[in-house]
């Protein structure tokens, strides 16, 4: 479905770059549905591959000093060439975000060149049974207590039925998130959704008594009619229910990436729950179907989501919360005409599997079967405190859609290499076009600032509105100069797209979002000054009185970047 963004008089923008410079505005808009399995259509420009990659000997500390003649990375089985390389020790002291006075950011200060050290918690509500709730936070709690570093930048989010919510900001004091993990609240009706292989049977069956010429076969036939109507029903509901929680988690892991993308170095992702609702293959990485659901429309926005998280350079390391348990083998339940399996044991072995191929997949650790998450979550700190960053570009010959397994070898007896195993290549993420629309939805609905696009936002003087009882709000967006907004190859082309949209205090959008798109190829004389000192982008909102967080969003068309900031307003 396609997001509606009305443009026009009401929101009629002018560019600007630091002085006024008259530049033509084009507002377009794409609508572009590419199949995956068609042959993958690279973008002009050269696609380079990261990989953070860990290299331990067997007590599982770092190995230093290693150069890139000693590392050999395959892509599909055949050896690529690493153009760059990079030891990185990381920096644990806290980042922080620039305050200035009327002035609101999404960039992440490190006060230094360093590469800083971030590691984010989700506690997954949605797929976690309320029974480990409770445990999951004490873990954490105990984790934190016992091992975290008081400069080590530390985020911690929940994902409910309601979305994914931020408890603690990795760029605040860590001491306030132990503090914040006493007042979190399970959520009742956030439970595990259950799959088809654990429907129970539907054995009550009609017991005629042949009186008034009834034929028994045929309440019997009924009767069996009568029970598939309701096993149908039952089934078709828990697909249901899988489908939203697949989609909520898929959306959930897009919205921590996108948060992260503009902050250098290594993440690790800590995901505390009760195992994903969905399974893949370890070998190609397809979504497998939820019951009867085939999810063949969901597989673009999986496939989008690998491409976030690798573009954010996030190790994933899922943690099951649910602790030691036996392997069950398989129990059946029979009924008259029908058999049913409760398979509870192949059922946990499925989540296990899911949980290491996610961890495999990202160059993570899953930790399940344990009661001591405290160790998954301090090796997961760990990880990302030394390590190597190796880049190649990607293979263009192969266009055939899928899956590019990836392989590190390290000329080194003796060593465990530990990097992500592969990435998607398709024309759902090669080309930003194709999740253009589900791109701006997201950064305009998400309580979090995505950062892969640096900006810095202000309100300007407001005007009165041609709306009865409402004001202009006009609102500055400036871009430091970025090389990379600038496509030199297409006669330094330009294409962004920059949406405002306001919430009310209880989060309600008020209006519709507006927005602008700015096309253009800059002369010789602009491009100078774009170079120099960047572009700001003027916009507006008409709005009654009240209080309002108003979310503003750029989009590069190019790339498929995104940047946004919330600006809080009050209307008087």
């Amino acid at each position: 479905m396609r997001m509606l963004v009305s443009c026009g008089k009401q929101s009629r923008t002018l560019l600007f770059v630091t002085a006024v410079i008259a530049l033509s505005i084009t507002v377009t808009a794409k609508d572009k549905n590419k199949d995956s399995n068609e042959d993958v259509k690279f973008r002009a420009q050269t696609e380079l591959v990261l990989i953070p990659t860990l290299v331990t000997d067997k007590s599982g500390a770092h190995i230093s000093g290693l150069k890139k003649e000693d590392f050999t990375v395959f892509e599909n089985g055949s050896e690529r060439k690493i153009v760059t390389f990079e030891e990185i020790t990381s920096d644990s002291r806290r980042l922080s975000r620039p305050k200035k006075p009327d002035e609101f950011s999404n960039a992440v200060d490190s006060d230094s060149g360093s590469t800083r050290r971030v590691t984010l918690i989700v506690l997954d509500f949605i797929n976690t049974p309320f029974a480990d709730q409770a445990y999951a936070r004490q873990e954490l709690l105990k984790y934190l207590v016992q091992t975290v570093d008081r400069r080590e930048p530390t985020g911690l989010f929940t994902l409910t039925r309601s979305g994914i919510h931020m408890i603690h900001d990795f760029t605040t004091d860590p001491r306030v998130l132990v503090a914040a993990l006493h007042k979190i609240r399970g959520d009742t009706s956030s439970q595990m959704v259950d799959t088809p292989a654990d429907a129970e049977s539907l054995t009550g069956t009609a017991s005629p008594d042949g009186s008034g010429g009834i034929d028994p076969g045929t309440v019997q036939s009924e009767a069996d009619k009568l029970q598939t109507m309701l096993e149908d029903a039952e089934l078709n509901f828990q697909a249901f229910q899988q489908r939203l929680a697949i989609i909520s988690t898929l959306d959930a892991m897009q919205q921590v990436a996108q948060s992260l993308t503009g902050v250098t170095g290594r993440k690790s992702l800590i995901w505390a729950g009760g195992g994903f609702p969905f399974s893949v293959s370890d070998n190609t990485m397809q979504l497998a179907p939820a019951g009867r659901d085939s999810l063949v429309d969901v597989l673009p926005l999986y496939e989008h989501t690998w491409q976030l998280l690798n573009d954010a350079q996030i190790a994933l390391y899922p943690v099951d919360v649910k602790g030691l348990q036996g392997n069950t083998p398989t129990a059946s339940i029979s009924s008259p005409g029908r058999n049913y399996v409760r398979n509870t044991g192949w059922r946990q072995m499925d989540t296990q599997a899911a949980l290491q191929t996610f961890a495999s997949a990202t160059g993570g650790r899953a930790y399940f079967n344990s009661n001591d998450l405290v160790k998954g979550f301090r090796e997961a700190v760990k990880d990302s405190a030394e390590y190597y960053m190796l880049g190649y570009y990607v293979d263009r010959s192969n266009t055939k859609p899928g899956w590019r397994k990836l392989a590190v070898k390290v000329k080194r007896d003796h060593v465990e290499v530990r990097a992500r195993s592969g990435f998607f290549v398709t024309n759902a993420t090669v080309d930003p076009a194709a999740s253009r629309d589900s791109d701006i939805k997201s950064a305009l609905q998400s309580p979090l600032d995505y950062t892969a696009i640096a900006l810095v936002a202000h309100w300007d003087m407001p005007d009165v509105s041609k709306e009865p009882g409402k004001k202009r709000l006009r609102y500055i967006v400036s871009l430091a100069a970025d090389p990379s907004l600038i496509d030199t190859s297409d006669n330094n082309h330009l294409a962004l797209e920059f949406f405002a949209a306001a919430k009310n205090p209880e989060g309600k959008r008020v209006g519709d979002p507006v927005g602008q798109k700015i096309d253009l190829h800059p002369n010789a004389q602009n491009l100078a000054t774009l170079r120099e000192k960047g572009l700001s982008y003027r916009g507006a909102l008409d709005l009654a009185p009240g209080e309002y967080t108003v979310r503003i969003v750029v989009r590069d068309d190019r790339s498929g970047r995104v940047g946004s900031v919330a600006v809080p307003l009050t209307v008087e």
